[in-house]
């Protein structure tokens, strides 16, 4: 069996969640014996050693500036050469190959990207188009949630019969280097965490608004990019001695030891599925405050506090530092929901069945 995986910046992981699990499901179909391919985008150079049976190869275009001809081109790269394309993101839906082609085209449909405030008025009408060419023109669909995949059987009827369900994975953490948090000027459990793109809709300004507003004496560090649009430039002025903003970092062991040592992780998504960052947190023993949605419920199985104002989180973390005994149980339920649910051998194994069925079919 041959599988490519495209649609992502590429290997190894240095940008966001499509890229950890283009990097994570690789080595887990390596391991398993299938060849794999990743597109990069021209920039990403791959500067680790990989699987035998894993290729790296680059497309003549970054997705970060010409997104559309980056799909374009990785499809071409890859649909008369491999079994199987999975394709991260709708934006390649206008480039599909027609029924006759080799590959069967698999989209992992993302979060509801239609709906993310960065996005202009025509932006959001154009990513409702590629949604709907993908749901028309896949062989297969994957929602990384029930709620995601619920949206898609309510929004196109005929999307049933080819749309399943398969979860985002994360690494189960059991230790992390403390000493790490030195460069931050922080100790552990005396720090909330926030890991976000500093867009609109993770709302990072009501989270910093609640902090002030609790009266906590701890910290609060906010992992993003500092500089990636107009709106994280604004949010980052917020900075103080007690808000830390540590801009983007994609150091594992850093990231590993910041998510263990939180006393508490706060997070603000209100658009998406299973949310990355938050399974990752999760993972790592945190107790986790989340922004009210669907899709936060579903990870959390209602399981963590949530909020949907800066005054309802100040009174959340409040609680949280009154009540040990609460605090300890949501950071042993986070780490149960993450072992039984989104682990990435079992995320592995998912898509490995649904290969080798859909394979099954077409022969």
């Amino acid at each position: 069996m041959k599988v490519a995986i495209i649609g992502t910046r590429g290997i190894p992981a240095a940008y966001g969640g499509f890229e950890t699990f283009a990097f994570r499901l690789s080595a887990g179909l390596a391991e398993a014996g299938i060849d794999i391919t990743v597109v990069n985008e021209k920039s990403h150079v791959c500067t680790i050693p990989l699987a035998k049976n894993i290729q790296v190869v680059h497309s003549n275009y970054d997705k970060s500036t010409n997104p559309l001809q980056f799909y374009r081109d990785s499809l071409r790269m890859t649909e008369n050469e491999h079994d199987i394309v999975l394709v991260c993101g709708v934006g390649g839906a206008f480039f599909y190959p027609n029924k006759n082609a080799r590959a069967i085209i698999i989209t992992n449909v993302d979060g509801l990207e239609h709906l993310r405030k960065k996005y202009t008025f025509l932006q959001r009408r154009l990513v409702y188009m590629l949604q709907r060419i993908a749901n028309k023109r896949s062989d297969y669909l994957i929602a990384d949630s029930k709620e995601v995949e619920s949206y898609w059987k309510k929004r196109f009827a005929n999307s049933s019969e080819k749309l399943r369900s398969i979860s985002y994975g994360a690494d189960l953490i059991s230790q992390a280097n403390e000493s790490l948090l030195q460069k931050f000027g922080i100790e552990a459990e005396n720090y909330f965490l926030v890991i976000a793109r500093l867009v609109p809709e993770n709302n990072i300004e009501m989270i910093i608004n609640g902090f002030k507003m609790s009266g906590s004496r701890r910290k609060l560090v906010i992992l993003g990019d500092t500089n990636d649009n107009p709106y994280s430039r604004d949010v980052a002025k917020m900075a103080s001695d007690s808000i830390i903003f540590a801009g983007a970092i994609y150091d594992e062991e850093i990231v590993r030891a910041l998510r263990f040592h939180a006393f508490a992780y706060l997070h603000g998504h209100s658009v998406g599925g299973t949310n990355p960052s938050l399974v990752e947190a999760m993972a790592a023993s945190c107790a986790c405050v989340c922004f009210k949605t669907v899709f936060n419920s579903e990870v959390t199985n209602d399981k963590q506090l949530s909020f949907i104002s800066s005054d309802e989180l100040s009174a959340q973390l409040n609680l949280l530092e009154s009540n040990e005994t609460l605090r300890k149980r949501m950071k042993k339920d986070a780490f149960e929901l993450a072992k039984n649910n989104y682990s990435w051998e079992g995320i592995t194994t998912s898509y490995i069945t649904l290969f080798n069925k859909l394979l099954g079919e077409r022969r």
